[in-house]
């Protein structure tokens, strides 16, 4: 498998029908671990726009706040639906390891440097803007 490695060494790793079998259930367990995060970030978003609006006193800026929300949003569901697309293929390949066409790896690795812009889109909505830190109205005091 790996023959430039010390036979220690390539006894610990996994055959890579292994791997392609666990990057696929992975991405699977990815897929579906978004589903609540989608449906917490919608209502986030919502109560923010609810509260405090979507533009400035002039009616016709967005607020720097309402940007941020809409890119996050953006690039999540461009890496989900990108990940969804290629979870599909990989089901639907005759392969029992569901393994991956090198173009996927390629794209995963694209899609993982979109998902690091897109968490750090979300941590700046969290610290700079508050979002998600509480909601509905008389829960928890403010200082």
């Amino acid at each position: 498998m790996l023959p430039y490695l010390p036979s220690a060494l390539t006894s610990l790793v996994p055959y890579s029908s292994e791997i392609s079998r666990l990057s696929y259930y992975a991405l699977s367990a990815g897929l579906l671990s978004s589903l609540p995060s989608i449906a917490t970030g919608v209502a986030n978003a919502a109560q923010s726009i609810k509260t405090q609006g979507m533009y400035e006193a002039d009616g016709k800026t967005l607020k720097p706040k309402v940007k941020v929300i809409a890119a996050h949003a953006v690039a999540n569901d461009v890496v989900i639906a990108a990940s969804a697309y290629m979870w599909w293929v990989r089901r639907q390949s005759n392969s029992p390891t569901y393994a991956p066409d090198g173009w996927m790896v390629g794209l995963s690795a694209v899609l993982g440097v979109a998902l690091l812009f897109a968490a750090n889109l979300g941590g700046s909505l969290v610290y700079n803007y508050g979002i998600g830190l509480r909601m509905g109205k008389g829960k928890g005091k403010s200082s």
